[in-house]
């Protein structure tokens, strides 16, 4: 069983959106595949840092889990710490077939719990949060030494806060997601690199953009 691990630098938001897609990186049919990763980045009002693990099931079924620790810099959450426990799940649908589909199709769902701390002597907020949707992509041979990935992803993003102090409330967002990711392995000897940097929208004029590097093994 071949193992995955690498070096990732995170949007910081719901990372388990297809920034977790591990099963793009190896053909339908091939070993089964383990990851762990670790990454940080930042986003409006926030930077966070974070460890995940996953399984692919012979690149058609990605399953795995992201804890991400957040610092608040701004907004509702202001000087919080918060710490995101996020399972995730991928169905790699269709595959790219030369006769028959121009490009491989993946669904994406995950789930999100944050537990906040630091507003004490008061409750601290408790959070939620979804991100469901798809991706394309297409692998394309690059030589013998590199395979050239282009992803595109588009979801529904949704996430729920509840605050405690002074009168309760509920705050809710409800935006789009989409992400474009021009994926590379590489083949360097008997290792196996990848980057992936990212362009992207994510809902209130929330642009991001970044890079996620790691190593095949």
């Amino acid at each position: 069983m071949r193992k995955f691990i690498g070096l990732c630098f995170l949007t910081a938001t719901l990372v388990a959106s297809s920034a977790r897609a591990q099963g793009i990186f190896i053909e339908k049919g091939d070993p089964n595949t383990l990851s762990a990763t670790v990454g940080g980045g930042v986003f409006k009002n926030a930077w966070g840092a974070g460890v995940a693990g996953g399984y692919s099931y012979r690149g058609v079924f990605d399953v795995g889990l992201d804890f991400t620790r957040f610092a608040y810099t701004g907004g509702d959450n202001n000087k919080l710490a918060g710490y995101s426990v996020a399972p995730y799940a991928n169905w790699h649908l269709l595959r790219h077939d030369v006769d028959e589909f121009p490009v491989s199709i993946a669904a994406t769902f995950a789930m999100q719990r944050i537990f906040y701390a630091g507003s004490g002597p008061d409750a601290n907020p408790e959070g939620w949060g979804l991100v469901a949707g798809g991706s394309a992509y297409r692998r394309v041979e690059l030589g013998t030494s590199i395979v050239f990935i282009p992803e595109a992803f588009v979801g529904f993003d949704m996430a729920y806060t509840h605050f405690y102090t002074g009168a309760y409330r509920t705050a809710s967002k409800y935006s789009v997601r989409a992400l474009f990711k021009p994926n590379l392995l590489l083949h360097v000897g008997n290792s196996n690199y990848v980057l992936a940097p990212y362009v992207g929208y994510e809902g209130a004029l929330a642009f991001s953009a970044g890079a996620n590097v790691g190593a095949l093994f």
